[in-house]
């Protein structure tokens, strides 16, 4: 019988084992960072004293997000996915979450689509190294600690989240980048950069719908800034403009993911790339 525990340190080395059979490349510190995110919210996947599964979610109030799924070859197709998931589901109920929301490889669409949750829009996963950028003159300025409470009320007010925790640890950690746009005084739009060695995730991006833009602007002093290393994207298939944008840079197509919600999702109301497909 199956039964999920919450993960501790000493099923890091178990996690990262099972994550990359699926060629995700994660180490202890990408399940560090989410316990410490999340410390209640990363679980384990027993049947009997056998470690068969491993799962992540995170919480931002109303919204909350599932991330990593990843179950033993040997037992798949047999429940343990879906019990896994359902786990997570209700510790976010439990914290008062009304609606979850994940990205779906597509072959797996039909499977989330059994427990609830509905497909929303696609997204592009883009890999590369830049081999163009645009000059930039006016390079936008760095957003700092003080400014978090500003990029917050922004990325709330555009998502319907409250991701403070997400964004509050990103710009704390040294190597990281954040740039934002101001009018009048007013953040209009930010994009954060993840930096790890010779490697990069670009996200979140976050902008008012009618500031598109400033979105063009913000990645286009992105890719300027980072040029060298190992890019990573994620970006809305409907974001055409943008998408182009890195693909002119030398990004290419790794795959596409479905961004699905179980439960109400308001409408967005903003320019958007997410933070990671495990944090949303």
């Amino acid at each position: 019988m199956f039964h999920a525990q919450k993960m501790k340190p000493q099923d890091f080395y178990f996690a990262v084992q099972l994550a990359n059979t699926l060629d995700w490349d994660m180490a202890d510190v990408d399940f560090e960072y989410m316990s410490m995110l999340e410390p209640d919210g990363c679980f384990v996947l027993w049947q009997g004293h056998e470690r068969v599964g491993m799962a992540t979610c995170v919480n931002y109030r109303k919204m909350g997000w599932f991330g990593n799924l990843a179950i033993k070859p040997e037992f798949r197709r047999k429940g343990a996915g879906t019990y896994l998931v359902k786990h997570a589901v209700q510790y976010l109920r439990n914290k008062g979450v009304e609606a979850i929301g994940l990205y779906a490889y597509q072959h797996l669409v039909g499977f989330y689509g059994k427990i609830g949750f509905k497909p929303l829009d696609d997204f592009v996963v883009l890999n590369g190294t830049i081999t163009e950028t645009k000059c930039i003159v006016d390079a936008f300025p760095k957003a700092i600690m003080k400014d978090i409470p500003e990029l917050t009320d922004l990325d709330s007010y555009c998502m319907g989240w409250n991701r403070k925790k997400l964004l509050e640890s990103m710009l704390r950690e040294e190597g990281n980048l954040c740039y934002q746009h101001a009018e009048r005084g007013e953040i209009q739009g930010f994009v954060m950069v993840k930096v790890y060695g010779e490697m990069a995730e670009v996200g979140p991006l976050v902008c008012g719908r009618d500031r598109r833009h400033v979105a063009i602007e913000l990645i286009e002093n992105t890719l300027a800034e980072i040029g060298g290393l190992e890019i990573y994207a994620y970006v809305p298939l409907k974001e055409t403009e943008i998408l182009g944008l890195f693909q002119k840079a030398g990004l290419k197509e790794k795959f596409r993911v479905t961004r699905m919600f179980l439960g109400p999702v308001g409408a967005e109301s903003c320019v958007y790339m997410p933070e990671s497909l495990e944090r949303g």
